[in-house]
């Protein structure tokens, strides 16, 4: 992965970083709460470089800044990692329906391996359920998100995992309005959550929802 100092920021036919960040900054001012008796830890989170303008020292001391964060938050040793996109590599998504048996254990399996296990639980597969038989493929709103049965599979109903199709050309990197999310050279999708403002225009540009 290269990364360069000179790289220029990352920009945005709506708004850059900056705008977001000078924003977010006289609303943070505005607060009640003095935010000079802040941690230095928030201001570096806060005002940290996008990952791809980061050069290796950077990396290593944001990674060393969080390792040490989350021991003191959790009293558990954390070894993060930056693994660069695999040189060669393409990796694509396939999903055959007529194996999955709705046991959601791909769902779990997701959250901890995201490290989403701690509430508000995020899950970011769903699967749905159908009744076999109904015109489904016309509103997916209309699948049942949550079950509860005693056993899976169920007679008379199949399954459908909703999640990241790790798209070609994703449209949720277009809609990003700074960046967050973009698509290394292997294909796969990711995320700098850092940069990340929380206005989901990746949720609504996203045709799987």
């Amino acid at each position: 992965m290269s990364m360069k100092k000179d790289k220029p920021e990352p920009k945005s036919r709506f708004f850059s970083r900056r705008d977001v960040l000078k924003g977010a900054f006289y609303g943070l001012a505005s607060m009640a709460i003095p935010l000079g008796k802040a941690d230095a830890s928030f201001w570096d989170a806060f005002f940290q470089k996008h990952f791809r303008e980061m050069n290796k020292d950077e990396i290593k001391a944001v990674i060393e800044r969080l390792e040490e964060e989350y021991y003191e938050k959790y009293g558990k040793k954390f070894d993060i990692k930056t693994t660069p996109a695999l040189p060669g590599t393409l990796f694509g998504y396939g999903l055959d329906l007529s194996r999955c048996i709705g046991c959601r254990r791909c769902v779990y399996a997701c959250v901890r391996e995201n490290n989403q296990s701690r509430d508000p639980q995020i899950h970011w597969i769903t699967v749905l359920r159908f009744k076999k038989g109904e015109k489904w493929v016309n509103d997916l709103e209309e699948a049942e998100k949550y079950y509860y049965p005693s056993e899976v599979p169920e007679e008379g109903y199949f399954y459908m995992p909703v999640q990241c199709q790790q798209c070609e050309n994703p449209p949720c990197v277009k809609a990003c309005p700074t960046q967050a999310t973009w698509k290394e050279p292997d294909g796969i999708v990711v995320i700098d959550y850092n940069w990340c403002i929380g206005c989901r225009y990746c949720m609504a540009a996203c045709p799987y929802g």
